[in-house]
C-alpha cells in the first residue's frame, strides 16, 4: 500500500478542521476536547496545537544553545518557522557570521540580553543590544551574527519561508531533560555550530560564512553606529530589502478600539516581507468587557501566537478554550476560525501572521494611529 503524502494529510486535516469550524446545528455547535489541541512536538502536518513553554518539541542542543521548534516548515506548510533559542551567558558568538539567500530571519529577545549584528552588503555595519522585547530584522543577503549576554536569555527567532529548522537539526544533537530546564546548567563550551571547515557543506540550507566579517564591539549606549536611536527615540521599520531595529514600545503603534481595546505595534508589515508575505507584530490586549462580543477570525493563511505577557484566552474551530500563559504558542492554520480574548487587564503577545489579510494588519487598517505602548484609561 503507498502511504500518503503530507501534503495530502496536511489538505484533510484542514479540511476537516475547517468544516467543524464552519459546522452549523447540534453536530457543528459541539465543542471538541481542549486537551486534543496540546502536543509534545510541532505535527508534521497542517492542524491547529499548542506547546506550552519549554516543552522538548524535538529539542536539539548545539553547543550551549538548547532549539526547541515551535512552528515548523512541515507544521505550517512551509508558511515560517519559529523557534525558542535559550542559552546562557557566552563570551563567543552564538554562530559563525553567514548569510542567507532565500530566508528572512527576525530576533525577538523574549528575555535576557543578547547582541546581534547585521550588515547588508557594503551598507552600515550595525549592532544593538536587545533587551526584553526589542527586534532585530535580518533580510535576505545580510551578514549577521549574535551573542548571549544574560545567564538566562531566551530568543524567538521567525525564518520565512518554513523549513529551516532541518538545519538545526543537521548540527544538533537530540536534547530532552524530565525537568524542561530551559538549558543545561554546565560551563559555557563556546562558539555554537560547526566549526569553519565543515560549514560550507551547509549551503544546501542557505548557510552561507562570512569568514571576512569582524563584528564590531564599539557600542555606545548599547547600540552602533555612535548616535544611532536605541531605547532613546522612535525607531521606524526598515526600507524594504534593509536590516533595521526597533526597541521595544519604540516602534510605530496602532490603537483598535472596535472590539476593546488593544495596541499593535508592527515589527515586520507586507512592506518590509515583501514577497515572503509576512507580518510580525506585538498585540496588547486589555481585559475583555462583558458588553464588546469577541469576533472571530477566518484568515487565508497561517497565524501564530507567542504569550510575552498575562492569559491568552483562545478558541481555535470547534475546540474549547484554551488559556496560554507565558512562552506558550498556539498554531491556526488557514482558513481555521479563531477568537480570543483576555480576561485580565494586560496581556501582550507576538503574532506571525502569513498572506494579505493576517491578523494585526486588519487591527491596524480598522485602528487608527497611536502614542503609547498601553491602552486608554476610558
Amino acid at each position: 500500500m503507498v502511504s500518503k503524502s503530507a501534503s495530502f494529510c496536511a489538505a484533510i486535516t484542514v479540511a476537516a478542521a475547517a468544516a467543524a469550524s464552519a459546522g452549523k446545528g447540534a453536530i457543528g455547535d459541539r465543542k471538541l476536547s481542549v486537551e486534543d489541541l496540546y502536543v509534545d512536538q510541532a505535527p508534521d502536518h497542517l492542524r491547529p496545537y499548542i506547546l506550552e513553554h519549554y516543552v522538548d518539541t524535538r529539542a536539539v542542543n548545539v553547543s550551549s544553545q538548547i532549539y526547541r521548534f515551535a512552528v515548523t516548515g512541515l507544521s505550517s506548510d512551509n508558511a515560517f518557522t519559529l523557534i525558542s533559542t535559550n542559552a546562557p551567558r557566552s563570551d563567543a558568538l552564538g554562530v559563525l557570521p553567514h548569510i542567507h539567500q532565500r530566508h528572512y530571519e527576525s530576533f525577538f529577545n523574549y528575555k535576557g540580553r543578547l547582541q546581534l549584528w547585521a550588515q547588508k552588503d557594503d551598507g552600515e555595519h550595525e549592532s544593538r543590544i536587545l533587551t526584553p522585547g526589542d527586534y532585530g530584522s535580518v533580510v535576505r543577503n545580510t551578514t549577521h551574527t549574535f551573542q548571549i549576554l544574560d545567564p538566562d536569555t531566551e530568543l524567538t527567532g521567525v525564518i520565512v519561508p518554513g523549513g529551516f529548522e532541518e538545519l538545526f537539526y543537521t548540527l544538533g544533537d537530540n536534547f530532552t531533560t524530565e525537568t524542561h530546564t530551559p538549558y543545561v546548567p554546565a560551563p559555557d563550551l563556546g562558539l555554537a555550530g560547526p566549526n569553519s571547515d565543515a560549514i560550507p557543506a551547509l549551503e544546501s540550507f542557505d548557510v552561507y560564512a562570512q569568514f571576512e566579517f569582524e563584528p564590531r564591539r564599539d557600542l555606545v549606549n548599547d547600540a552602533a553606529p555612535a548616535g544611532s536611536i536605541w531605547h532613546s527615540g522612535f525607531n521606524t521599520l526598515g526600507e524594504p530589502g534593509e536590516p533595521y531595529f526597533v526597541a521595544n514600545g519604540y516602534g510605530p503603534k496602532a490603537l483598535s478600539s472596535q472590539f476593546g481595546y488593544q495596541v499593535i505595534q508592527p515589527l515586520v508589515t507586507h512592506e518590509q516581507a515583501q514577497d515572503l508575505d509576512f507580518t510580525i507584530s506585538t498585540i496588547t490586549i486589555n481585559k475583555k468587557r462583558s458588553s464588546v462580543t469577541t469576533p472571530e477570525y477566518i484568515l487565508t493563511g497561517a497565524s501564530a501566537f507567542q504569550i510575552l505577557e498575562g492569559l491568552l484566552s483562545i478558541e481555535i474551530g470547534q475546540y474549547g478554550t484554551a488559556v496560554l500563559s507565558g512562552g506558550d504558542v498556539a498554531f491556526i492554520p488557514p482558513r481555521v476560525s479563531f477568537k480570543y480574548w483576555s480576561n485580565i487587564v494586560f496581556t501582550k503577545v507576538l503574532y506571525v501572521g502569513k498572506g494579505n489579510d493576517s491578523l494585526d494588519k486588519q487591527l491596524i487598517t480598522a485602528g487608527e494611529s497611536w502614542e503609547f505602548a498601553t491602552f486608554p484609561i476610558y
